[in-house]
């Protein structure tokens, strides 16, 4: 069986399946497992597969088919042109979250804080710490995660683009591990933290329920870790410090509304969807913040 014969049988069976992504899901897996870039399957449709190339193919599909995502079955996914190694113990970097990163450097390059002290929190793959150390290369970064086989993952794609010297990977539970060693005068506090309500989670895509749980759901409202991570931020962040938080599309008002007391400059961000993704604020000390 050739490569395009074995592409249209798999995209029939994805989509028999319930599979929206079917063509390029089997696209995907099959160039992965040839090594070779997407595009030269088409190149190659007449190539014929080995048995052995073939009975992988299959075991990829049938995982597939399971509704395990492609990229876990890859073991790894692009993110801010990079490509970062994953497993089932990390969320699987999406592109919306792409947006708070150019944001982040944008802002850094802006105001000349291209040496800036920045903290991820829920850093998972280390796929935002190791793009904003990337692309600021004057930046020191901490990726922090609750999660200790995250911590490894980040860890590994820390050491993938060499960022050892300026990005650290750290166990802690949000802030906690830096309020107790009474560490404060950062720069910039980033998260994309878990933000799906209790009843969201019952609707979500099956594929999204092979993610780790942890990373997804956030309490009745969608708010736990926001109200645990912005009182946290507020005893870490320097004066003028700022902080960067993906959001639920419906969050907006409700995040906002969580800033008080010495919070200023509070601004939502939307995605290229048009969908709000990103709420941000300014930390100043002995100021009592308006909401804006």
């Amino acid at each position: 069986m050739n490569i395009k014969e074995i592409l249209n049988r798999t995209d029939e069976f994805l989509s028999e399946r319930g599979i929206e992504s079917s063509r390029l899901d089997a696209e995907v897996l099959l160039a992965d497992l040839l090594d070779i870039e997407r595009i030269n399957l088409y190149v190659k449709f007449d190539y014929p597969l080995k048995s052995s190339e073939l009975e992988e193919y299959r075991e990829r599909i049938t995982k597939r088919a399971q509704r395990i995502p492609a990229a876990y079955i890859i073991g790894r996914k692009e993110f801010m042109s990079l490509e970062f190694d994953i497993t089932e113990d990390v969320l699987i970097p999406r592109p919306e979250t792409e947006n708070m990163v150019e944001e982040i450097i944008s802002y850094c390059r802006d105001n000349e804080l291209q040496d800036a002290h920045i903290i991820d929190i829920g850093t998972g793959s280390g796929a935002v710490a190791v793009s904003l150390a990337h692309y600021l290369p004057e930046t020191k970064v901490v990726g922090v995660d609750i999660s200790k086989n995250a911590v490894k993952i980040a860890r590994k794609n820390a050491e993938k683009f060499e960022l050892e010297e300026r990005l650290s990977i750290v166990n802690s539970d949000l802030l906690q591990g830096f309020i107790k060693r009474d560490i404060s005068g950062i720069d910039i506090i980033v998260s994309n933290p878990p933000y799906i309500s209790d009843s969201e989670m019952e609707e979500l895509p099956p594929e999204v329920k092979k993610e780790p749980e942890r990373a997804l759901r956030a309490g009745k409202e969608g708010l736990d870790f926001y109200k645990k991570l912005i009182p946290q931020a507020a005893q870490v962040l320097k004066d003028g410090g700022k902080i960067f938080l993906e959001i639920g599309s419906s969050q907006a008002e409700a995040v906002q509304a969580l800033f008080a007391g010495n919070w200023q400059d509070i601004k939502v961000i939307k995605d290229y969807a048009d969908h709000d993704r990103i709420v941000t604020a300014v930390y100043r000390e002995n100021h009592e913040g308006v909401q804006q």
